[in-house]
């Protein structure tokens, strides 16, 4: 069984309407050294199949039927998180082709195919997939940084204002307080904002 240096075995996950043709594309991949996980006719079987398994597979799918369908298929399959997906088209038919890619297949093959083709889309698809998960994860990462430092600043405003501390001593303070209860300074920044929007909203009650 193939498998790319830095990356866990290739299983392959097959789908065409056509159970002809989807044994067809499970033969190739076979021939080109690759283990066949499942192989599929039916959309919502695979759906099933990726979505309750915690393994990632790469997803050979034939786009020269039912085209819309299989588009739609592989939108819902990447719309969670990025997927090694090789979609086939036929040669002549370079916008299926491009439409696929912008559903989110990350390699072409171009039907017939052979096994050093498939060999070198499918690894294309896999570091593809690998790449993706990364930068999102880069992303989110980033995300919640800036979330945090949005919080810290929030509430360094709210103790520079109640307490008439200067920033730096209101980030201290903040700092110290992560130090001894062993918290992120994000959560220590919840707590004073929340404690603060508890006694402006008792303040307002009270004056009701």
């Amino acid at each position: 069984m193939v498998q790319q240096a830095g990356l866990a075995p290739m299983r392959i996950c097959i789908f065409s309407p056509e159970e002809e043709l989807c044994e067809s594309l499970a033969l190739g991949s076979q021939g080109a050294g690759y283990q066949i996980e499942q192989k599929f006719s039916e959309p919502r079987k695979l759906e099933e199949f990726i979505s309750c398994s915690n393994l990632d597979f790469i997803v050979f799918i034939d786009v020269r039927r039912q085209r819309e369908q299989c588009l739609q298929l592989i939108k819902d399959l990447c719309a969670s998180r990025p997927r090694a997906m090789v979609a086939v088209v036929n040669e002549a038919d370079s916008r299926l082709g491009a439409q696929a890619i912008d559903a989110g297949a990350q390699a072409l093959l171009v039907n017939p195919v052979d096994a050093k083709d498939i060999r070198a889309a499918f690894t294309v698809a896999a570091h593809q997939q690998a790449k993706q998960s990364r930068l999102e994860s880069e992303i989110l990462s980033l995300r919640e940084k800036l979330a945090e430092r949005k919080l810290i600043e929030k509430a360094k405003g709210i103790l520079m204002d109640s307490a008439r501390l200067s920033e730096a001593e209101a980030f201290r303070l903040i700092q110290k307080e992560s130090q001894d209860k062993r918290k992120r300074m994000s959560e220590i920044a919840t707590s004073i904002i929340s404690a603060t929007e508890l006694v402006t909203a008792a303040k307002r009650a009270s004056a009701e």
